[in-house]
């Protein structure tokens, strides 16, 4: 683990101020490119059935190898794992856009999904290897203050990301906008290569569970069955699950259906959307400043409640008012639940099996989004209920979960964990200089 110290700014750690620069560069490009291909799809075929097969082949290969991105976290160089993603990226873009300038789409929608299925899987690897890696990086006593910016960085591309792809857009040069974010990848690696780092996060954490000589997906199981042994974990884990089934599908799906049915334009959307990243960025602050809520746990399901209540309280929306007010507190709440168990999770798990961890519960939280849009999907399609009635079932759901969990023993005294009050002891023998 990094050298404790007792400085309180943590743009003085240079190897987390490289890591921050190149993740916010690679989310900034991921955002765009995301939002660039749908619309590429939509504007050269005008094939909704495309659109929906690209995605597909984007989430599952993502759903596949994530688990095994955690793996790999575990038994080789983490900063590599990154650099290797973030460049493997760049390149991919960089050749489907001179397949584009050569034959201007004349291998569509086939090169789209190979591009869809490629970018889906090297994406996979990154994730669990930026989660553990973090740890290593700065001392316990800043981990919340360093989630909360890397959540940060998250939300300023899920802002900033539309806006990179509207201006691309309107250059109506494909193999040009595509150039443009294969370069930001490659971009975004010169930062990870500049990452020095200890040695047990520059070569891997070995431990009893992974070897070189055990098979990968030994290693793979024996993450899962550590994960769900430890009760604390597990409860985490399936509130993650049920918080992204609740969410994913009902605000993604359900709200733009909400707004066109009350007679809104795509700028209603839009703004709703930014909403949500404010406050997901707001969240992410108050989370900093409060150092990741540690002592006040218990707030946190309450914390996750509101949230549930805020989705439902849009079946009722009538005006934007309302929607600015239930986004804003829904992206609040986000950052402040998201943060605080990120950074339990990073404190109470052995390094040596931190990535499978963290791997698992980015496909809890990620990954099985697509399962979301399929239920709700479903759902819309066969009338069973509205987009309205989707996002107030679902912030119900979301709200009765967040309380149960104040009746796990397991959660009401989850900070009294050894390794978490180890961690705290530590903050309180290294005071953070004002």
């Amino acid at each position: 683990m990094p050298v404790k110290t007792g400085d309180s700014s943590l743009w003085r750690h240079s190897a987390f101020v490289r890591l921050w620069c190149g993740t916010i560069l690679s989310a900034l490009a991921d955002s765009a490119f995301f939002l660039l291909l749908s619309w590429f799809i939509v504007d050269v075929t005008g094939s909704e059935a495309v659109l929906g097969t690209t995605l597909i082949c984007m989430s599952i290969p993502r759903l596949l190898f994530m688990l095994l991105g955690g793996v790999a976290a575990d038994r080789w160089s983490r900063k590599w794992i990154m650099f290797g993603s973030i460049f493997a990226r760049g390149l991919i873009l960089l050749l489907f856009s001179l397949l584009l300038a050569i034959d201007g789409g004349g291998w569509l929608p086939y090169s789209a999904y190979a591009v869809a299925v490629l970018f889906g899987m090297v994406d996979a690897f990154f994730w669990p290897a930026r989660s553990s890696i973090l740890p290593f990086l700065v001392p316990r006593e800043q981990l919340a203050k360093a989630n909360s910016m890397m959540e940060i960085s998250q939300q300023i591309s899920t802002v900033g990301g539309p806006l990179v792809s509207a201006l691309l857009i309107r250059s109506a040069h494909y193999p040009l906008m595509f150039l443009i974010l294969g370069v930001c990848f490659l971009a975004g690696t010169c930062f990870i290569f500049a990452l020095r780092l200890p040695p047990a996060a520059a070569e891997g954490a070995p431990g009893p569970a992974s070897t070189e000589s055990s098979s990968y997906f030994k290693d793979l199981f024996s993450g899962i069955r550590y994960t769900f042994s430890v009760p604390i974990l597990s409860i985490i884990f399936v509130t993650s699950l049920f918080t992204n089934m609740t969410f994913s599908g009902p605000i993604n799906m359900g709200l733009p259906l909400l707004v066109k049915s009350l007679g809104w334009n795509g700028s209603a959307y839009s703004s709703l959307s930014i909403t949500l990243g404010i406050g997901m960025i707001a969240g992410g602050i108050l989370t900093g400043l409060c150092n990741g809520f540690r002592g006040k746990f218990m707030l946190l399901p309450l914390i996750l409640a509101v949230m549930g209540l805020s989705i439902s309280s849009l079946f009722f929306m009538q005006h934007l008012a309302l929607g600015y007010a239930a986004m804003l507190i829904i992206g609040l709440a986000l950052s402040m639940t998201n943060i605080p168990y990120i950074t339990y999770i990073q404190s109470i798990v052995p390094a040596h099996i931190l990535g499978r961890v963290m791997s698992l519960l980015s496909l809890m939280s990620i990954g099985l989004g697509p399962v979301s849009y399929a239920i709700c999907s479903f759902v819309l399609e066969h009338k069973v209920a509205t987009p309205a009635v989707i996002m107030l079932a679902g912030g119900l759901g979301l709200a009765v979960i967040a309380m149960g969990l104040l009746m796990f023993r397991e959660v009401r005294q989850m900070e009294r964990h050894p390794a978490w009050s180890r961690s705290n002891h530590s903050e309180q023998s290294h005071p953070l200089s004002s």
